[in-house]
């Protein structure tokens, strides 16, 4: 409390004195006493108090009110009016700038440390609402997906940037509609708006579904109240048709490098980048006895005597500085049955090219 710092607004210069001192009394540090309105917006600009105690009736062109209202304007300081005026004119007037507390004169110096003591913890709170607000608005537009907070009728109570641009309207604009002009307009389908949503089910709802000929992957959260009901719902929408896209090519891209290699007889493996199997040639099965599930998604080395591995994980490594390279290979494999061979052939890097994207081994067994 030693440190609060508060600027007495009065222009009676013994009452000033007698505010002064009992709040030195209580504790508090008075930075200045202002006898006028100009000078109290002046002073609070230059001191920036962590609370007013203002005089409504002062003299200069400026009152007390006009002063509150101008510190307002500028500055998010507390202010609590010391008046002798109780009519309904000046509260009305008063209430107008917000005040955190309103005084009569006379006053007991409990009364004003318990009115400083409730504006101080109430300008408090306000700070840390107004940073989560910010807080909350910060994180809502780090993204592009579409994030909103709506009420079990369908009113939009929070939105960011994403949804407010695809909508055509300011966030402000689009806080207080409802989920249905969105509906209407195509932006969300009934299931992104949450419609079909069961409020007794109290969980998360999450679902893909293609809309308007793109894919969204969407989750709805329930917020529950303290008495355990469903009151608000916030939903989170991604477009994830990019990626949809990316695991149809690959599919694809699969069936044809199985059409590819079905027949042949040489050794074909398609690696990642650690090693592991991806694909394999139904070839491997009648050359060496593995079968797919033998070897794919394992690494190549299970497959290479304990011996080779160096070898054979040197030149994985030596093929992935050079996307495109293509190198001869020769190479020592474990037959299913224990027995060895000899492959001879070539691996390429063939990261980046749409079909394969990834390594591939090109070989054969040697005879004798």
């Amino acid at each position: 409390m030693g440190e609060t710092k508060i600027l007495v607004v009065e222009d009676e210069a013994i009452t000033g004195m007698d505010i002064q001192r009992s709040l030195v009394e209580m504790g508090y540090s008075v930075v200045a006493v202002a006898t006028t309105g100009e000078l109290a917006v002046r002073k609070a600009s230059e001191l920036h108090p962590d609370l007013i105690l203002m005089d409504i009736m002062l003299a200069g062109k400026m009152n007390g009110i006009e002063a509150a209202e101008e510190i307002k304007r500028q500055l998010r300081i507390p202010v609590i009016y010391l008046s002798a005026y109780s009519d309904d004119s000046y509260l009305a007037k008063a209430k107008l700038t917000e005040p955190f507390g309103y005084i009569l004169k006379p006053f007991r110096e409990l009364e004003l440390k318990t009115t400083i003591e409730m504006a101080l913890y109430k300008h408090a709170m306000e700070h840390a609402l107004r940073v989560s607000e910010a807080t909350t608005r910060v994180l809502l537009n780090a993204t592009d997906d579409i994030l909103f907070l709506a009420d079990t009728n369908g009113r939009i109570l929070a939105a960011n940037e994403s949804l407010a641009h695809q909508s055509g309207k300011s966030v402000s604009e689009l806080t207080g509609t409802n989920t249905s002009g969105l509906v209407t307009q195509g932006i969300l389908s009934q299931r992104m708006a949450g419609w079909n949503v069961n409020i007794t089910h109290k969980k998360p709802e999450h679902f893909e579904e293609e809309f308007r000929g793109r894919w969204f992957d969407t989750t709805v959260y329930p917020v529950l109240n303290p008495e355990g009901d469903v009151v608000l719902f916030a939903v989170y929408i991604r477009n994830v048709s990019s990626s949809k896209r990316t695991e149809e090519q690959a599919r694809l891209n699969e069936e044809f490098f199985r059409s590819l290699i079905e027949d042949t007889s040489d050794i074909i493996a398609i690696l990642n980048s650690d090693g592991t199997i991806r694909h394999e040639s139904p070839s491997i099965n009648r050359t060496l006895g593995y079968t797919a599930e033998d070897l794919v998604n394992k690494p190549l080395y299970t497959i290479i005597p304990e011996n080779d591995v160096a070898a054979a994980r040197e030149i994985v490594a030596g093929i992935l500085e050079s996307p495109g390279m293509i190198r001869p290979i020769r190479l020592v494999l474990k037959k299913k049955d224990g027995s060895t061979c000899v492959m001879e052939g070539i691996i390429s890097n063939l990261y980046g090219n749409p079909v394969i994207d990834g390594i591939v081994l090109n070989g054969w067994i040697r005879k004798g």
